[in-house]
């Protein structure tokens, strides 16, 4: 089974454990290794994530997995949080980080700058919307868009 096929099929059995845990699943990656394969799941709710929440939502989809069959190689499930410096990559990531501070870097520049920093205000299926520190609002289409994630402050 090609990784995309796989990773389509864990969506849909995470899924409702997902929800019945009160998470979203964000992302599910697949790595094959040279011993074992790794299977990571990324889950968030608004309070955030730890330890005993990665704890429940691995053991309410473990058994689905296996039942299902659809790893034949030896792997790991990984269940963790996104990270603050995960790439936002979907309409569902820019819902979770609106009014966050954001590093959004473009492919090409646009008027001279690559790099932007600023709150994300808004989002369409086009465009993102920065407020930059002098207030001003920028329109940034997603296709120019080569990496966006949350600053981290300290």
């Amino acid at each position: 089974m090609k990784n995309g096929e796989l990773i389509k099929k864990v969506y849909e059995i995470s899924m409702e454990s997902a929800e019945g845990l009160g998470y979203e699943i964000v992302d599910i990656e697949y790595k094959n290794g040279s011993k074992h394969d790794l299977l990571s799941i990324f889950i968030y709710k608004k309070e955030g994530i730890d330890l005993n929440d990665c704890s429940d939502m691995s053991r309410s989809i473990e058994d689905k997995i296996e039942d299902a069959k659809l790893i034949e190689n030896p792997y790991y499930l990984e269940v963790s949080s996104p990270g603050l410096d995960r790439p936002l990559k979907s309409q569902d990531d820019y819902r979770r980080n609106l009014n966050k501070e954001m590093e959004v870097k473009l492919y090409a520049p646009l008027d001279g700058v690559k790099l932007f920093e600023g709150q994300l205000k808004a989002y369409d299926e086009t465009d993102v919307y920065i407020e930059l520190e002098d207030n001003k609002e920028i329109k940034l289409p997603i296709k120019s868009i080569s990496s966006m994630k949350q600053k981290i402050i300290f």
